[in-house]
């Protein structure tokens, strides 16, 4: 990495937020400051219920007579509102004070939960956004089964550790009433509290480094191990057939090794620090106890009190460190995810504003070059592809034909020359709005574990059953999905296991054909299929266009697309060697045109 780089970086994690302030501002501010008044009124409620301890000791204490210090203070402030302060009152002051700070609570508490859940949902919704919003180019750098852990992990970290940093806040807030009501019984018990506290959280704290560390490592392990299973899953069946899934037991056993000592030192130190907060506590709390009736020969009431407010200062104080290292140990979870949609974000395709194709004259690829890094994959090509006919492109593996396909889409954008749409160059033309003009039908399939329905319409409502219908009848479906015993509610199985190769890719076609685009583009579609299923669909394809002026974009090695196209471009090394024109073998159209369609020409000079 350059020094540039690294200046850049580093400037870019100066000026970012603190992870705690990145959680807190996951949910709008509106709702976390909401939140936050309910708990400081819900401490004040407290506050005020505990400092009616002070009178009532002095009311059956030798003071009871004539209180003074702080009991006396608290006594006049009561009769200067016209009330008596009597043993009555100050009890029922502690009882509302205790229950109105515990439904307070309970408020809170509910509107941290729902706060924490909306967090988890918004950092898996923002993943989303951001992975579909992606260019292609982010795609395939990117181990897929990573996401999972993502969207299942990290998402539900991310919502603990909003829920934790709230908690931290309410225990905070807890504790600055307590020292409160503590200082306002003795400054020096105010003082001791304060340092008994740092005592703790000073001796405590690398126990919390220790969390964090342990927390990393596991997340870490756990976010490869469930990528690494995903991924396998996907293509578990050579695996299997090869004998070789043991091998991957072995690199599994490693990680679930890795997280099991990651997690063993996490709870380690989760559980120390809190066993060793009670025993701090007790040791300070007897000597206190030894020194103030031992020597000083306070009265045990007072002293009672005064143990009584520091224990519960003290213990929230620790209450507080527990609720911190809990942030600490699910803000990996958080940083993880909050990373990858930035990363995402960071590859946004940019789609610009642009005319509405109509799609009505063709395609015209016109000196077009592209490289991937400084490697050059197509050169210099040219060819046409008119409208309402079948145009193949050709070649041997490696040759740039999918590439071809994805400049064509926009996937890519060419080093070189340009891409004309009716005479318009796509980088004039509304992305979107062309790919919607476009039905893709890749080499490898993708069906879901749905119905035949759902795997057409992809889910969308907007298509009714007689959409289906059509889009079957056009893919040649109809007959095989009829003979189903649940029609186009059949479920396919985890990726179409339960249907064949043939009635596989015929699903795939009518799912491009539902929206009833202008140009069907078959990447390697039937290369994995033997000649008469594939001949029956290139026949299917063939009819189709013949029959409603659909144009085909066909890449394929295969001579059956060959024979069967009107025009055939030739790559060898992303150079276009030769171009057939010719008339297919089944170019006699059923009625006699009027005008015949344009023919594929080359442009420039072809070897």
């Amino acid at each position: 990495m350059t020094p540039k780089r690294t200046a850049i970086l580093t400037d870019e994690k100066r000026a970012r937020p603190s992870t705690l302030m990145r959680i807190a501002s996951v949910i709008p501010l509106r709702r976390t400051v909401v939140t936050l008044v309910l708990l400081v009124l819900a401490g004040a409620a407290e506050g005020i219920g505990i400092a009616s301890l002070l009178p009532l000791v002095a009311a059956v204490g030798p003071e009871a007579s004539q209180p003074k210090g702080a009991s006396g203070k608290i006594a006049h402030a009561v009769e200067s509102i016209g009330l008596e302060p009597t043993l009555g009152l100050f009890v029922t002051v502690l009882i509302v004070g205790m229950l109105l700070k515990a439904a307070l609570t309970i408020i809170a508490m509910n509107r941290v939960g729902r706060a924490g859940a909306d967090v988890a949902t918004k950092m898996r919704l923002d993943l989303i956004e951001s992975l579909l919003a992606a260019r292609w180019s982010y795609y395939v750098r990117q181990p897929v089964g990573r996401f999972s852990a993502s969207l299942s992990i990290e998402a539900m970290q991310s919502g603990e550790a909003y829920n934790s940093l709230c908690k931290f806040a309410a225990e905070m807030i807890q504790v600055v009433t307590y020292l409160s009501v503590v200082t306002l019984f003795s400054w020096q018990l105010g003082l001791l509290s304060v340092a008994v506290g740092l005592i703790m959280v000073l001796t405590l704290n690398r126990f919390i480094s220790m969390a964090k560390r342990a927390a990393r490592k596991q997340k870490k392990r756990v976010s490869a191990l469930v990528g690494a299973l995903t991924d396998l899953l996907v293509g578990i069946k050579p695996m299997k057939a090869m004998g070789r899934q043991a091998r991957f037991k072995e690199l599994f056993e490693r990680d679930a090794e890795a997280i099991r000592k990651a997690q063993r030192r996490q709870s380690f130190a989760r559980d120390t620090n809190k066993a060793l907060q009670e025993p701090i506590l007790a040791i300070f709390i007897a000597i206190g106890a030894y020194v103030t009736i031992g020597v000083m020969e306070m009265p045990t009431g007072q002293v009672i009190v005064m143990a009584l407010l520091l224990g519960r200062t003290v213990s929230t104080i620790g209450k507080a460190q527990q609720q911190l290292q809990s942030v600490r140990l699910q803000q990996a979870g958080f940083n993880a995810i909050s990373n990858s949609i930035e990363i995402a974000r960071g590859m946004r395709e940019q789609t610009r504003p642009g005319v509405a194709p109509a799609f009505e004259r063709g395609i015209e690829f016109r000196n077009v070059s592209f490289a991937f890094g400084d490697t050059e994959v197509i050169k210099d090509a040219s060819f046409e592809a008119p409208k309402g006919r079948v145009t193949t492109i050709t070649g041997s593996s490696g040759a740039g034909k999918t590439t071809t396909v994805d400049l064509l889409l926009g996937l890519h954008e060419p080093s070189g020359g340009e891409i004309l749409v009716d005479g318009a160059p796509l980088q004039s033309i509304d992305l979107l709005a062309w790919r919607r003009l476009t039905g893709y039908v890749p080499q490898e399939l993708m069906l879901f574990h749905d119905t035949l329905r759902a795997n057409v319409t992809l889910g969308q409502p907007e298509f009714t059953d007689e959409d289906v219908a059509r889009a079957l009848e056009q893919a040649g479906a109809a007959d095989f999905v009829a003979s189903l015993p649940e029609g186009v509610d059949t479920v396919v199985g985890e990726r179409g296991s339960r249907l064949s190769g043939g009635q596989r890719q015929r699903i795939s076609i009518a799912r491009a054909l539902i929206d009833r685009p202008r140009l069907l583009i078959l990447d390697e579609a039937t290369t994995a299929l033997d000649p008469e299923t594939e001949a029956a669909i290139v026949a299917n394809v063939v009819e189709l266009t013949r029959r409603t002026g659909l144009t085909v974009l066909a890449i394929s090695h295969q001579p059956a697309w060959a024979r069967a196209s009107d025009n055939v471009v030739h790559l060898a090394n992303g150079v276009v060697t030769k171009i057939d024109r010719r008339a297919p073998e089944w170019s006699t159209p059923a009625e006699p045109e009027t005008e015949q369609p344009p023919r594929v020409r080359a442009l420039g000079p072809m070897s």
